[in-house]
């Protein structure tokens, strides 16, 4: 789907933040643009930008601690600090109108933006629409709630019969699609799978008892599990190592070398390193992977 959907509260402290993520609705405002261009960042004025002097990045603010939101809608996360460090050196502002994540690569594809700075992993079938500037590691997670009834043991066939969410147009659903269907080939129960737009949605059903397993990025379950206070725990090993990009149109082979360029000030300055151990990301550094 490709509709625009209002912010959603999150809250910082450790309690809080799980039950307004536990029980999030849609609300409040569009983030809007923030950050000021540096006197070092590089020219823009000759890149095809959706608003002169912004950089655009469509985003959708469910996936913690990389990308979400708080209570009043500002965008946070390691991946908004990254996204701000990056237009600074590139002499710009920085604006993030939110999406859907399944409406995300239509938006860009419409010029609504710029970029997708936005827990978007590198994938072959998105490689065919947009060039990608990796800047995280990353991978996918199964967790359940604290009972775990239907004793889940992580990616593996004790998701064969059980009810599990994902995010529409996430990767965590591709992996469910393929554990259902390893299943049924197996001659046992296929996966009862259902798609949500929002984490803070799906982490509900399974606190709830709705849903038996939840599977999306290592970081947002992790992140969860912290904040719950032992109420959602994660199960196995994380699975599908594989890039975070910032993503840009085939056709603005300008803006994906500035975005490079940019990003590799942004490590060298130390920077990067910063965001990483601020957002205890550090095993996600893409300058480190194997």
């Amino acid at each position: 789907m490709n509709r625009r959907i209002p912010a959603r509260h999150h809250l910082a402290s450790v309690g809080v933040a799980f039950i307004a993520l536990s029980l999030a609705a849609c609300g409040g405002g569009q983030p809007g643009t923030s950050g000021a261009s540096g006197t070092q960042g590089t020219s823009s004025s000759d890149l095809p930008l959706v608003k002169e002097g912004v950089l655009t990045s469509c985003a959708n603010f469910s996936t913690p601690p990389n990308i979400f939101a708080e209570a009043d809608g500002t965008p946070v996360g390691a991946e908004v600090d990254i996204a701000k460090s990056i237009a600074k050196e590139m002499g710009l502002k920085i604006a993030f109108p939110e999406y859907s994540f399944s409406g995300l690569i239509p938006a860009l594809q419409a010029k609504q933006c710029d970029a997708i700075i936005s827990a978007l992993y590198i994938k072959p079938e998105r490689e065919k629409i947009a060039d990608f500037v990796p800047y995280l590691r990353s991978g996918s997670g199964v967790a359940v709630s604290k009972e775990n009834r239907a004793n889940v043991t992580g990616y593996d066939h004790s998701l064969c019969g059980v009810r599990a969410v994902a995010i529409t147009g996430a990767t965590g659903a591709g992996l469910l699609e393929k554990m259902s269907a390893e299943c049924a080939a197996a001659g046992l129960k296929p996966t009862e799978i259902t798609l949500l737009d929002r984490s803070a949605d799906a982490l509900q059903q399974i606190i709830a008892g709705q849903a038996d397993a939840f599977m999306d990025t290592s970081e947002l379950m992790s992140y969860y599990e912290k904040q719950s206070g032992g109420k959602f725990v994660v199960v196995g090993e994380t699975v599908g190592q594989i890039n975070i990009g910032a993503a840009t149109l085939k056709e603005n082979v300008k803006l994906h070398e500035a975005l490079k360029t940019a990003f590799d000030k942004v490590v060298e300055s130390g920077r990067y390193a910063e965001v990483l151990s601020e957002w205890g990301l550090k095993a996600q550094d893409i300058t480190k992977a194997q």
